[in-house]
């Protein structure tokens, strides 16, 4: 079913907003981020991926199921959503929307649904059918400033987070969000203000602490944003990101040594991330350990067999030549 615009049918009347808000943490930390401390490129493996999962888990529609069709579908949605089958939870709030089209709930489920199915550009076209029909529902604003940053539309993103933070200041996952998005625009004053309003709220937040990392060392303070940075992989081990910072900061300072550790204790606890293979290998060459490079390389091509940097500088070792 394709998403029917709110220009081509009359609203009907304003449904509930959602019967309950659930705030679920699930882990890793929507926000596509670089692996080193001040490069905005992405990569395939660079996603905030707790603050990703924690927004869209929050924006439970709280339905259980209750006899009826949509409301069975809109459980079966909400079932789908959190077992991660972003695919099949599309198709099921579609076929809500099919019952309803004006159903507020069977729009919001859709939009995450397309969102966690990495269907962006689907998912901003579901929200604005949410908010219109809702233009007051602070979530939707903040599911929209978390799809925009993951796109990198920055200052986009901005807007919507102060949207929602503006009807609900109190939403730590909002103001990690706001954090992130505000690093992307290069306000990092603003970034590390916005992240450390997060941590009043919620001290274990491994975005805030992160974002905060990343704000602090583009400000100036090496020593602050280690601090913040380690206490976001002491938070959550799985944060690849937050390893890949704190080793570039290392590798900045002349610590390969000390940015090798880290790699390797990231790899310790993430066996299967490319992009920790792929720097050990890098830190491993500008130590000299050309033979230990080649093996890092292998283990990275073997989960990304297509990135051509890797495959290039394994020929160059073989080759006894430098990249």
């Amino acid at each position: 079913m394709s998403p029917i615009p709110h220009w081509c049918h009359m609203p009907g009347l304003h449904t509930s907003l959602m019967k309950a808000i659930v705030l679920v943490w699930c882990g890793l930390l929507l926000v596509i981020i670089p692996s080193a401390l001040c490069d905005n490129t992405s990569s395939p493996e660079s996603i905030d991926k707790g603050l990703f999962t924690g927004v869209l888990n929050t924006l439970n529609t709280g339905y259980s199921g209750s006899g009826g069709t949509a409301d069975d579908l809109l459980a079966e949605g909400e079932r789908l959503l959190l077992n991660g089958s972003f695919s099949d939870a599309t198709r099921a709030f579609d076929k809500v929307l099919e019952t309803d089209p004006d159903s507020s709930s069977g729009w919001l489920g859709l939009a995450r649904a397309q969102s966690g199915a990495g269907e962006q550009e689907q998912a901003l076209i579901s929200l604005d059918e949410f908010l219109f029909r809702h233009p007051d529902a602070w979530q939707g604003y903040l599911l929209q400033g978390t799809i925009l940053t993951s796109l990198q539309k920055y200052q986009d993103a901005v807007a919507s987070y102060k949207k929602a933070l503006e009807l609900n200041s109190t939403d730590a996952l909002a103001w990690a969000g706001y954090g992130a998005a505000l690093y992307g625009t290069g306000s990092y004053e603003d970034a590390r203000d916005a992240c450390q309003q997060s941590l009043s709220l919620r001290p274990d937040l491994p975005s805030a602490h992160y974002w905060e990392g990343k704000s602090l060392y583009m400000l100036g303070d090496e020593t602050g944003a280690l601090s913040s940075l380690n206490q976001t992989v002491s938070i959550d081990p799985g944060f690849i990101e937050a390893y890949l910072a704190i080793s570039d900061l290392y590798a900045r300072s002349g610590k390969g040594d000390d940015a090798l550790v880290v790699i390797s204790t990231g790899l310790d606890r993430n066996p299967s991330s490319f992009l920790l293979w792929k720097e050990k290998g890098r830190l491993l060459e500008d130590l000299n350990r050309r033979s230990e490079a080649h093996y890092a390389y292998e283990q990275a091509l073997s989960l990304n067999p297509d990135d051509s940097d890797v495959r290039q500088r394994m020929t160059n070792i073989s080759l006894g030549s430098e990249l």
